[in-house]
């Protein structure tokens, strides 16, 4: 018996991931190409060219893939059906759905590319969990949320906006602009926080990165912290405390069996997640907490393409 196809599109502000999946789960081809970030018409070309590039790198038939899924970044709105991506220019209420489905001939569907990542895990790797919470935190921090096995995208699409809660008292004009959480959190906190330890530390491998000119940066701070810098370690673990307060207050909110840490910031391992799990039960409502797995994602950058295939498949169903 032949499994069905669907083709999986991820769209991010700076690569663009496609993939054919089959119903079991299994990536037949996978392709990454840069996202022009240029305008729409430009963004929406190279959408195309990777669908299409994809499935001819799978060997199949057009007709074989049954319909599109795509995340993106930022939101899609289920009311106007349109798309707002703010790191893209030129994306503010896109009807990336209908245009991509009149020019794919395929029926198409949308959704936060946090959400997709979220379906991907409890689809392929945790898939007895009803309950979960898939944080990504990269350069920005976002929740895809799953509650009793359905995505909960919120009346806008912007449910999951985790790098907005309030973990700290005093208030800053930079949460204005991020967030608190994502002020504090994320990628570019793990670089603002060693260049300041840096300049108070002469003993340390960041000043020796920081003297060099370049901008420091979350994956130089994370290889200083696995080659034993105190300093560095020190950083992280400070980003994963904050990441913990955020998370104790997504597991009291909505009691999830798992959560899973995503996006660049995750491959820091243990330096993060080890103060984000003693933080969230520190913080966190006690039996929510106390049968909640923390864990790192299994699927790394697979995950976008292989979640919007699954909401394909999921609306296929319906």
């Amino acid at each position: 018996m032949r499994k069905t196809l669907t083709l999986g599109l991820d769209l991010g502000g700076t690569k663009i991931a496609a993939g054919v999946v089959d119903s079991s789960g299994r990536l037949q081809s996978a392709l990454r190409i840069p996202t022009p970030a240029t305008g729409v018409r430009r963004d929406l070309a190279a959408l195309f060219d990777a669908a299409h590039s994809v499935v001819g790198a799978a060997g199949i038939p057009w007709k074989s893939v049954r319909a599109v899924g795509v995340g993106v970044p930022g939101a899609f709105d289920p009311k106007t059906r349109t798309v707002w991506a703010p790191n893209l220019p030129g994306w503010k209420r896109v009807p990336l759905a209908s245009l991509l489905a009149r020019g794919l001939r395929k029926p198409v569907f949308v959704e936060g590319d946090r959400n997709v990542q979220a379906l991907a895990e409890a689809w392929l790797v945790h898939p007895r969990a009803r309950n979960l919470i898939f944080l990504t935190v990269g350069t920005g921090i976002g929740a895809g949320i799953i509650v009793d096995g359905h995505v909960t995208p919120g009346s806008r699409g912007v449910a999951g906006a985790a790098g907005w809660m309030g973990i700290e008292r005093e208030w800053r004009p930079l949460y204005a602009r991020i967030g608190c959480l994502e002020a504090l959190g994320a990628g570019p906190a793990v670089a603002r926080l060693a260049r300041d330890a840096a300049r108070k530390n002469p003993h340390t491998a960041l000043r020796t990165l920081l003297s060099s000119g370049e901008p420091l940066t979350a994956e130089q701070v994370v290889v200083a912290a696995r080659r034993g810098d105190r300093i560095a370690r020190r950083v992280l673990e400070e980003i994963g405390t904050n990441l913990g307060r955020g998370v104790a207050g997504m597991i009291s909110l909505l009691n999830p069996e798992v959560v899973v840490l995503g996006g660049g910031l995750a491959g820091a391992g243990r330096f993060i997640l080890d103060p984000l799990r003693a933080t969230a039960r520190k913080w966190g409502q006690p039996l929510a907490t106390r049968q909640v797995r923390i864990v790192r994602s299994a699927l790394g950058e697979d995950a976008g393409i292989l979640g919007a295939a699954r909401y394909a498949f999921l609306n296929l169903e319906v």
